[in-house]
Formats: C-alpha cells, sequence, structure tokens
C-alpha cells in the first residue's frame, strides 16, 4: 500500500508499524462529543509563562486540557490526528482552538 493513502493511518503495533482503516470524520466527532458530555474541569493552573492549564478529567484520567475556561459540553471539535497514543482532537470555541483531548 503506497504512504499516505486517504482512508488508512498508521498504528504503532508489538511489531513496528502497521496500516489500518481509519474511522471517518464524523465517528471521531461524535465519541468527542460523547466522551466531553462527560467531562469534568479538574482544578486549573498557570504555567511559568503565565499560561492557563485546565485538565479535562474523564472517568478519573486526565484525557486532555483547555487553554481558556469555557464548558467542555459546548466547545465545537476541530481536526484530528493520529498519535502514539491514540486519536487527538482539537477543541475549538469562537473559530480558535482552545485545547485537546485523546481518545482511546
Amino acid at each position: 500500500m503506497p504512504f499516505g493513502v486517504p482512508g488508512w493511518k498508521w498504528k504503532v503495533g508489538k511489531f513496528g508499524y502497521t496500516v489500518e482503516n481509519e474511522p471517518n470524520y464524523e465517528e471521531i466527532k461524535a465519541k468527542a462529543k460523547e466522551v466531553l458530555s462527560r467531562t469534568t474541569k479538574g482544578i486549573a493552573w498557570r504555567g511559568h509563562c503565565g499560561s492557563l492549564h485546565i485538565p479535562l478529567v474523564f472517568e478519573g484520567q486526565i484525557i486532555g486540557e483547555l487553554w481558556e475556561d469555557a464548558d467542555p459540553k459546548e466547545v465545537e471539535i476541530g481536526a484530528y490526528w493520529f498519535g502514539k497514543w491514540g486519536i487527538k482532537v482539537q477543541l475549538v470555541k469562537d473559530g480558535r482552538v482552545i485545547g485537546f483531548i485523546w481518545l482511546a
């Protein structure tokens, strides 16, 4: 299979990289919305440069963060990409990316 074929993604497996079928945007958007509906905000903290970090907690685990104070249930779902630990999904408010979550 040629590199970069739409509909397929690279995945790190036990014996290196494998190729598997990629879910479509609507599936990822629905899953992200479902997870965000049950997500709570953790204790906010500021980085050494003054940047705001608000952890997003799902079933006792931090799955992402916000960089602005916003209700996780009201943010829009932006772009996504596949990473080593799952799918990283951008959280968008007023046309700006204000955080992200990881989907397993």
